[in-house]
């Protein structure tokens, strides 16, 4: 890419004649990951593409914007687990997904990044590519039966934090009408000092300390910038900058995400978010001798994560409600990673129309993990990753059909007017900081108010979160 890494996304150049864009892109540069959502062909340092489906008739369409997860170090639009067809020709949208620069290509900060660039901007290209991504769809969406005065985002974990970055920057407005994070919304995020930090790590890991900085990056080969996530650790509120992610840069993100949603300075939405039950149970894929931990260890670990609250954290649970110790500590992990969510929807309802969610249908082997929620708002159940052969235990269940076909028709209604309730439906009441009802998609859906259990813990972690930007 030259002179164009670590830039700002650029628009692209017209083509002459007629593009064949019937196959899919490359992805961004990444390492195979098994927790990527899905096998990635290929990769290449030119990969800012997006994949378009239309309903096969005449007519002009809401369309819904979907940004991957993948920790901000993997994952890609073309992902089976993504394609819109069946959303797109049964639910009667257009379905846009998009790649977007990954780990340090896609969110390296340093000083001198900042100072050559006009804005004074530097590591939040992936968001950049999004936004360039949404502008492309205000211009070109109508010839492919979109509306581009009704544009849903909508994205999971790293994709759901994108969007929560998406509703808060000042270079989105007007962009799209509607957002919804799954698992994934964000309240806290690093400062920029802490991305140079990072930064200094890598140009010394690549050689480049004491050259010319810049040319020296620039020359690199993709491949020489390794991945970097806090994936896979122990998570702790003191490390949530850990690895290349976004940050506050004054530019494309000017406060912390709780700041602006509290400050009702974002782009005034509806949104609808929320979480699954069992949200880090996905991540014990690739370390299965977890759940053997023994209690002593456990309690280390909690000690590990919650710093000088440990205690206080511990007391929110109690082993005997678990059948293994190590259930305990999902548990808490998963909470830790609700929490800020929760505060995201408080300070949200004050400004905007907000509809939460916690997805509850676990027959898998995972239970109600970390994104298995996407095949059913996508209505893609037949999936023959190596992921999904992990994960699925009862996959043909007619239930989960008729779960699907539900939350397709909630998630879309809410991409048609903001409002995911229709006549037949469950009605699905907003989400208040008096009531706080949300809606629990299993079989039967149910609606009802946060658990005083589940309340206690959301809050506690929030403000756990909330102390780390003090």
């Amino acid at each position: 890419m030259g002179d164009l890494r670590f830039r700002a996304t650029q628009p692209p150049n017209p083509h002459p004649g007629v593009l064949d864009a019937y196959e899919f892109g490359p992805a961004c540069p990444q390492e195979p990951s098994l927790l990527a959502g899905g096998e990635i062909q290929s990769c290449n340092e030119d990969c800012l593409t997006l994949n378009i489906w239309s309903p096969q008739k005449p007519g002009r369409y809401p369309v819904m914007v979907w940004i991957h997860g993948g920790g901000f170090i993997n994952g890609s639009g073309s992902i089976d687990l993504y394609h819109g067809a069946v959303l797109s020709g049964q639910k009667d949208v257009v379905v846009v997904t998009l790649n977007y620069r990954l780990g340090a290509l896609g969110f390296l900060s340093l000083p001198e990044l900042v100072q050559e660039d006009p804005n004074g901007s530097a590591g939040n290209y992936g968001i950049l590519d999004q936004i360039q991504a949404l502008k492309w769809v205000q211009q070109n969406i109508a010839a492919f039966q979109g509306d581009p005065g009704n544009v849903t985002i909508f994205g999971q974990s790293a994709g759901g934090g994108s969007v929560t970055m998406l509703l808060i920057s000042p270079l989105t407005q007007g962009l799209f009408q509607h957002a919804i994070p799954m698992s994934g919304a964000m309240n806290v995020i690093g400062k920029k000092e802490k991305g140079y930090e990072r930064g200094r790590e890598l140009v010394k890991q690549l050689g480049c300390e004491g050259k010319d900085l810049l040319p020296c990056l620039r020359e690199k080969p993709a491949d020489a910038f390794p991945p970097r996530s806090a994936l896979g650790k122990i998570p702790s509120f003191s490390g949530m900058a850990a690895g290349f992610s976004p940050k506050v840069d004054g530019y494309v993100i000017t406060c912390q995400p709780i700041e602006c949603l509290e400050q009702g300075s974002y782009n005034r939405v509806p949104v609808m978010l929320g979480y699954t039950r069992d949200e880090m149970k996905f991540f014990t894929i690739a370390a299965p001798y977890f759940k053997y931990l023994p209690r002593f260890m456990v309690n280390k670990l909690i000690r590990k994560m919650n710093g000088e609250a440990a205690e206080e954290a511990r007391a929110l649970y109690s082993y005997s409600d678990y059948k293994r110790s190590s259930d305990l500590f999902l548990a808490m992990i998963t909470d830790y990673f609700t929490g800020p969510g929760f505060a995201d929807a408080e300070a949200l309802s004050q400004h905007t129309p907000v509809y939460f969610y916690r997805f509850e249908w676990d027959h898998s082997k995972y239970g109600a993990f970390h994104g298995l929620d996407i095949p059913f708002v996508f209505g893609n159940r037949d999936i023959h990753s190596k992921i999904a052969k992990k994960v699925q235990a009862e996959s043909d269940r007619a239930d989960a059909v008729d779960l699907a076909e539900l939350m397709m028709a909630y998630y879309t209604n809410f991409a048609k007017t903001g409002d995911p309730n229709e006549p037949g439906l469950l009605d699905w009441p907003r989400f208040t900081t008096e009531k706080k009802e949300i809606m629990y998609f299993d079989l039967p859906i149910t609606v009802a108010p946060i658990s005083e259990k589940d309340l206690a813990r959301y809050e506690f972690f929030a403000g756990q979160s909330r102390k780390s930007t003090d």
